[in-house]
Parts: structure tokens; sequence; C-alpha cells
């Protein structure tokens, strides 16, 4: 009954660690493409159009994601969990928690 009761709570403690993991990742991915959004805008007086112009691909799983909304505002965000997701939006130059 201990090794059992060892063995959820071990494996509880890992599940968690791995969702702060993942979720760091993804914080590191987002701050990485925004600097890079920012280094293409001072260069190219416009922003990218999306990611691959910025040497990215594009891809459904992406954890991190670059939406262009006009000629001088983009949104990047990345799920926190399910509904909830960090979105960082040019025109107020902040993260906000939204979902």
């Amino acid at each position: 009954m201990k090794v059992r009761i060892t063995f959820f709570v071990l494996l509880s403690f890992l599940r968690g660690f791995y969702s702060c993991s993942f979720k760091s990742k993804k914080e590191k991915f987002a701050k990485e493409l925004l600097e890079k959004v920012e280094n293409f805008r001072k260069v190219n007086n416009r922003i990218p159009e999306n990611v691959r112009e910025l040497g990215l691909s594009e891809e459904m799983d992406s954890p991190v994601f670059y939406q262009k909304e006009n000629d001088s505002v983009y949104i990047i965000w990345y799920g926190l969990s399910i509904g909830e997701s960090n979105v960082y939006n040019s025109s107020i130059k902040e993260w906000k928690k939204e979902g």
C-alpha cells in the first residue's frame, strides 16, 4: 500500500513539474519571438506579415502564435491551460492573461 501511495505522489509531482517546465519553455519562446518581431520592425520599418518572414515555420501545434492585426499592431500568445492564454498586444506593450 505504501508503494502505491508513494508512486502516485511521485507521479503527481512529476506531472506538475513537467507542466511548469513546458509553460516556462512557452514563455521563453514567446519572449524570443517578441524580440525577433521587434528587431524585424527596427530593420524593415514594418512588422512581419507572418512568422515565415522571421525564418520560422507556421505550425498549428506551435507552442506560441503570432498574428498581425494591422500595419502597426500584432499579438503574440500561448496557452496556459484549456481556455486560458497569455497574450501580448503590441499596441499597449504588455502581457495579459485572457480566457
